[in-house]
């Protein structure tokens, strides 16, 4: 007995161990990632800060090489998972900061923007429009700019065609990552993606599971985050090793310099996500924007993973071909990616932003 527990000490004093040298690794490189990608130009910025929307406190974070540069502001997904905090943000807008200045901001709910006060009455589209609206003429009074880029992914994209719908104004261009259109069709043809890949599997257990989940429209979200797994899983969201994506998405939450280690794991176990998600369910599931919008007076450009199952590109490509923009539009399909194209296919993304989207838009 007295063996047996001493066995227990020492594997609890190795654990412990181990977790303290993971700690210590983990702030370690957050201090080597801030230290090396320090904007050094003088008209750079680089500044996390807590700002007024809405009248509620949230998060932004600005970086560029040179203030001069236009405003890109980008709008995370979900709705409820945040950019902003991961590290890796550093590394993938590299290129960016050196033609836009780049705004990243936690939306309502959402990363360092989070907290359980929050009312649940707020968690609505025409709020987190006004939200951005204001965060808009935030930017341009700050940067003396007449009007932003738009930049959004996934359904961060439900608020950003709504915003540029709304106050076309003030925003050059529109870009949609992975454009929500309609949710009840996206659920449907990814439920079948999913059901018709299990069965070619010919995995019982899998089968059953899916069918346990069952075609939408779904009460609650539960349902989808569920259906989510299977489309990971055959290749849905991410294109080759899935298991090292999410990894490298998971240590960039937790080395990233402007989250605290409370941030990220409250990120990465969901709170954001699941208050967004549960709070503006019904909005969410009853977006169609194939009927709502019928025209936009910006120039709009869609990039799309080709193999994208989360939001599927036949519906991209139906709602393209019928929207009438006065100033333009241009669908991209990315051969190589499906959901993340943004990582997938980082440099295509970025020669597109700056060769394409900031010169054919700052004209018109």
């Amino acid at each position: 007995m007295k063996m047996f527990l001493q066995i227990i000490k020492w594997a609890a004093s190795i654990s412990a161990g181990l977790l303290f040298l993971i700690f210590i690794g983990l702030l370690t490189y957050r201090v080597y990632l801030e230290k090396s990608t320090k904007i050094k130009t003088a008209n750079g910025i680089s500044l996390l800060e807590e700002i007024t929307l809405g009248g509620l406190k949230q998060w932004i974070f600005i970086r560029g090489t040179d203030q001069k540069n236009p405003v890109l502001i980008f709008l995370h997904g979900g709705p409820g998972e945040p950019v902003m905090g991961m590290s890796s943000s550093r590394n993938l807008d590299a290129e960016l900061i050196k033609h836009f200045t780049v705004v990243h901001w936690d939306q309502r709910g959402a990363g360092k923007s989070y907290n359980s006060d929050i009312p649940i009455s707020s968690m609505t589209f025409d709020r987190l429009v006004e939200d951005c609206n204001e965060l808009i003429d935030y930017l341009r009074n700050r940067f003396h700019s007449q009007k932003v880029f738009i930049v959004a992914h996934s359904g961060g994209t439900s608020l950003g065609i709504k915003t540029a719908c709304k106050y076309p104004e003030k925003i050059h261009a529109y870009v949609g990552v992975a454009q929500v259109i309609n949710d009840y069709e996206q659920q449907k043809i990814s439920y079948d993606f999913v059901v018709a890949k299990a069965e070619k599997s010919e995995d019982i257990k899998i089968q059953n599971a899916i069918k346990a989940i069952g075609p939408p429209p779904y009460d609650t979200p539960e349902k989808e985050f569920e259906k989510a797994k299977y489309i990971l899983r055959y290749g849905g969201f991410v294109r080759g090793n899935l298991s090292k994506h999410m990894g490298f998405i998971i240590l960039s939450y937790l080395t990233s310099p402007e989250y605290s280690l409370s941030d990220a794991f409250n990120t990465l176990r969901g709170k954001g996500l699941n208050f967004t998600s549960n709070a503006m369910y019904e909005e969410i599931k009853n977006i169609n924007f194939a009927e709502e919008i019928r025209s936009i007076k910006i120039p709009v450009f869609f990039f799309q993973g080709k193999y994208d199952m989360i939001i599927p590109t036949v519906q991209i490509e139906e709602f393209y071909s019928s929207l009438e923009a006065e100033k333009g539009k241009k669908l991209i399909i990315f051969e190589n990616s499906a959901h993340l194209p943004i990582i997938e296919e980082k440099e295509k993304y970025e020669e597109l932003l700056v060769n394409v989207v900031l010169k054919e838009s700052r004209s018109k």
